[in-house]
């Protein structure tokens, strides 16, 4: 299992909740996740369809997005592709975590830290967790960001990405 210590409580909740709808070692589908069990998370969680193309490559579409997240990136990201709403070396980031959590079928947790153009910054705590029709083959992503800045115009301002002039992962684990 995950590494609990760099956990904040609302992940905690949220992977205590996935872990509690497993069914003899067979992931949970997405019909086993009950929003209504979760409502202090919702504004800080989503869906992620995972769809592999020819040639094995993936591509992700954001199914469902907490409005929080919506509020961050000043744009709603229900029903858009990653591709189309990040950009840069957030894609490539992103894309890594997402399919180590599809291929490894396994949760994963990660610490990001960006630098905006105007000297935002903005540290993003992920939380990963792989959903299974079938029970076995990862078809969707139920993901939670968590928010950190300093920055006085946090939540006033949208966090692009095509603004953002470095990042860093401090942090990723898996289980």
């Amino acid at each position: 299992m995950l590494d609990r210590g760099h956990l904040r409580p609302q992940h905690l909740t949220l992977l205590d909740y996935w872990s509690g709808l497993e069914a003899g070692g067979r992931l949970p589908s997405r019909s086993a996740v009950n929003p209504l069990d979760l409502p202090r998370l919702l504004k800080n969680i989503g869906l992620i369809d995972e769809m592999q193309e020819v040639g094995g490559n993936y591509r992700y579409r954001y199914r469902l997005v907490g409005t929080q997240m919506n509020h961050i990136t000043g744009m709603d990201l229900t029903n858009r592709w990653l591709t189309e709403v990040k950009s840069g070396e957030l894609v490539a980031l992103l894309e890594s975590l997402y399919a180590e959590c599809v291929v490894g079928r396994t949760p994963v947790f990660s610490r990001t830290t960006m630098q905006y153009s105007d000297d935002r910054e903005l540290e993003t705590d992920r939380l990963l967790l792989p959903l299974a029709t079938d029970g076995t083959n990862v078809d969707m992503l139920l993901f939670s960001n968590l928010f950190r800045s300093s920055s006085m115009t946090f939540g006033l301002k949208p966090f692009h990405s095509d603004d953002v002039v470095w990042l860093e992962e401090s942090l990723r684990l898996a289980a």
